[in-house]
């Protein structure tokens, strides 16, 4: 916000940086705190390296009344087309969670229809989603406080998710962007896919990510941080694959999307969790860096690295194929958020084919991937 008044023209260095500007503050942010938030923005594409000027990422990013990871998973959403899903998943992200803590003789109820609620989801994000779905449709015949009564659901805070979507919609349209509520349009056009809600909230959870091996009970962050899921979560209840051991095949990884991450005693705890099937949205929406390189042994195949953090084996054509997708959804990101109001019109023609063949690529990588049923 300092940077969209113009109150810290300068860089980081400089005396009128962010933060130089912030330091004068009656209760000024801790110097750390300062510096982890200027490099998260710069990770997310919306501040300049060296002089922390205003992306047209960031420009957007600064009227959105979200944390800047979930307001990016929106703005992709308009190019996944489940902008109504992705809308309604952070509005209710950037609230607080709509669970009660109940007694603990009630817990299991509880646990149990926050599990049902999730329909096999094993994500938090499209939990919610489905309380509100459902509590929309009870509010109109009056039925929605017994809907949260039995299923441990704070009234109040279903109804203040449920207005803080309009607000989020009044600044999308303010931006330029159509109403994201609007279904049978272009953004919309996969509101019914989960692939793509998945590959939204990567896009914008990214490097908020944690993956284990078979046999692995806990966690590892991108920094090599030990993490569990936090209790509250649908994935932390008992029972819940992602509770328990890691049991997907040998040689495979189970990946982890999570909103916030808290330190404990021993571990750090993740919440705001989605169980991520597939690689492929990392690969091809996520990160600053996709480097393809031969396989020292084997000429069919390549390697693929993700920000020196994500390493795969694949075929040489696939690899080829992800890495020119991949810029050319770049390129059509770049250019929605650059003129919002024309989108998707100003798109040009290889630049839409990308956007269909990613939706084509993750709904195919989906039903392939290691699902649970």
């Amino acid at each position: 916000m300092s940077k969209k008044l113009g109150l810290a023209p300068g860089g980081s260095e400089e005396d009128d940086g962010i933060p130089a500007f912030l330091s004068k503050a009656i209760s000024p942010p801790h110097e750390k705190s300062i510096t982890n938030a200027i490099e998260l923005l710069i990770d997310l594409g919306a501040l300049l390296p060296e002089t922390n000027d205003l992306t047209d990422l960031g420009k957007c990013l600064s009227v959105l009344s979200l944390e800047p990871r979930v307001g990016k998973m929106v703005i992709w959403s308009y190019l996944l087309g489940c902008s109504s899903v992705a809308g309604q998943m952070a509005v209710a992200m950037s609230y607080k969670s709509p669970f009660t803590l109940p007694p603990p003789n009630m817990r299991r109820a509880a646990d149990s229809a926050q599990v049902e609620l999730s329909q096999g989801s094993e994500s938090d994000q499209v939990t919610v989603l489905n309380a509100l779905v459902v509590y929309d449709q009870l509010k109109r015949r009056g039925g929605h406080y017994n809907f949260c009564r039995r299923n441990y659901l704070n009234p109040a805070t279903m109804q203040m998710i449920s207005d803080l979507r309009q607000n989020l919609k009044r600044e999308l349209s303010s931006l330029g962007f159509p109403n994201p509520m609007n279904s049978n349009e272009y953004h919309n056009r996969y509101d019914r896919q989960q692939a793509l809600w998945h590959g939204a909230i990567a896009a914008g959870l990214y490097p908020n990510v944690a993956t284990r091996k078979t046999g692995e009970v806990n966690f590892s962050t991108m920094t090599n941080q030990k993490c569990k899921i936090q209790v509250g979560s649908v994935n932390g209840i008992k029972g819940q694959p992602l509770n328990g051991k890691c049991q997907i095949p040998v040689g495979e990884i189970e990946f982890l999307c999570f909103g916030e991450m808290v330190k404990k005693t021993r571990l750090f705890m993740c919440s705001q969790t989605t169980h991520l099937v597939s690689c492929l949205p990392l690969l091809l929406l996520c990160g600053t860096t996709l480097r393809v390189s031969p396989h020292a042994d084997e000429t069919e195949f390549a390697v693929l690295n993700l920000d020196d953090w994500l390493v795969l084996k694949t075929g040489v054509h696939v690899a080829a194929g992800i890495v020119m997708l991949r810029k050319r959804l770049d390129a059509a990101f770049k250019n929605a958020i650059k003129k919002p109001s024309l989108f998707p019109g100003h798109l040009n023609d290889i630049q839409k084919g990308a956007i269909e063949t990613l939706g084509l690529v993750l709904i195919s990588g989906h039903k392939s991937s290691n699902v649970r049923r």
